[in-house]
């Protein structure tokens, strides 16, 4: 479960409520499967389409690049190419994105989602904002 709210705290509350509907005795990982979509699903319409559309037209231009990448941590410069931008100017928006807590760097010159499923939904329904 821990794993699938990247600690974040309305994501851990909605599957510990979306798990506790189910009202079976043991959180089992069949249990959770079962309730996988639901969760996706609620913290696309609830959160995530909110935080995306709040977002700049370059600020979604970067995470967009970030979902590109095939692994959690994304290099700064994979962004910069897939953006066609300066380091300077991928640092302007890196900066901002990470005062928001949509991103974080956990390593020198690399970006990660600290939302879980926030590049699923990037992916699944990026191109509905545009």
């Amino acid at each position: 479960m821990t794993l699938l709210t990247n600690g974040y705290a309305y994501a851990f509350q909605l599957l510990g409520y979306l798990l506790w509907d189910t009202e079976e005795k043991e959180i089992t990982n069949n249990v959770l499967n079962s309730v996988l979509d639901e969760y996706k699903e609620e913290l696309y319409r609830n959160v995530y389409g909110k935080i995306y559309s709040g977002l700049s037209d370059v600020d979604q231009e970067f995470v967009k690049a970030m979902a590109k990448f095939n692994e959690e941590n994304v290099p700064i410069k994979f962004i910069e190419e897939e953006m066609a931008k300066t380091h300077n100017y991928v640092s302007i928006y890196r900066r901002r994105l990470l005062d928001d807590q949509v991103i974080i760097s956990l390593k020198r010159g690399y970006v990660q989602f600290t939302l879980p499923f926030f590049k699923d939904f990037i992916i699944e329904n990026g191109i509905m904002y545009e």
